[in-house]
């Protein structure tokens, strides 16, 4: 799973549902040696931590932005990554633009932030991943509740999140979300 999440240093998962979105960026981060900064924009995570429903991981820092904190956090973000390798997660895209529903151009803003974070992390090796909750349609990811498009581009991972029977897949797809490759995910806890 690490060598197919790390090959590019941006990544978008798509999830058919935020309990499994939750368990995976948890089983990932578990298993991740590198700091990890986990941007909380939905707090469905934050929630099932301070619930000790999931433990908190080792080299972990959670943010929880808000609208009014949002552009200090990316600030502080940033400047931690250009100094050292970290794994950015971004849960979720979805999170992100109702943050920013008051701001005009939210979409240009969401882009930008995913660009500027995966540009200045190329300088350590540092990757960001983008969850969300999304559908595939002819016109590629769509956010289905705000009709928004997910980012695409040429230097960047897509994955899908698939769950088949009882068992879960990670997909690495292309932008039409043919199947590059697929690994099955052992052990996500979801009971």
């Amino acid at each position: 799973m690490h060598e197919m999440i790390f090959s590019k240093n941006l990544g978008s998962i798509s999830f058919d549902d935020a309990i499994t979105k939750t368990y995976f960026f948890h089983k990932l981060s578990s298993l991740e040696e590198a700091p990890i900064i986990y941007l909380d924009f939905d707090l469905l995570y934050s929630g099932y931590l301070t619930a000790n429903i999931l433990p908190q991981n080792k080299n972990f820092e959670i943010y929880r932005p808000n609208e009014n904190t949002w552009k200090e956090i990316l600030a502080d973000v940033l400047e931690q990554i250009s100094k050292r390798h970290h794994l950015v997660i971004i849960d979720s895209l979805n999170g992100f633009f109702v943050t920013l529903a008051n701001q005009k151009d939210s979409g240009r803003i969401v882009n930008s932030v995913l660009v500027l974070l995966a540009s200045l992390g190329q300088k350590t090796n540092s990757v960001v991943l983008a969850g969300s909750l999304s559908k595939y349609k002819e016109e590629g990811w769509v956010l289905p509740a705000l009709g928004r498009h997910v980012i695409q581009i040429e230097k960047m991972n897509l994955f899908s999140v698939r769950k088949q029977n009882s068992h879960f897949s990670l997909a690495l797809v292309d932008k039409h979300n043919l199947e590059k490759s697929s690994l099955q995910i052992t052990d996500l806890d979801l009971g």
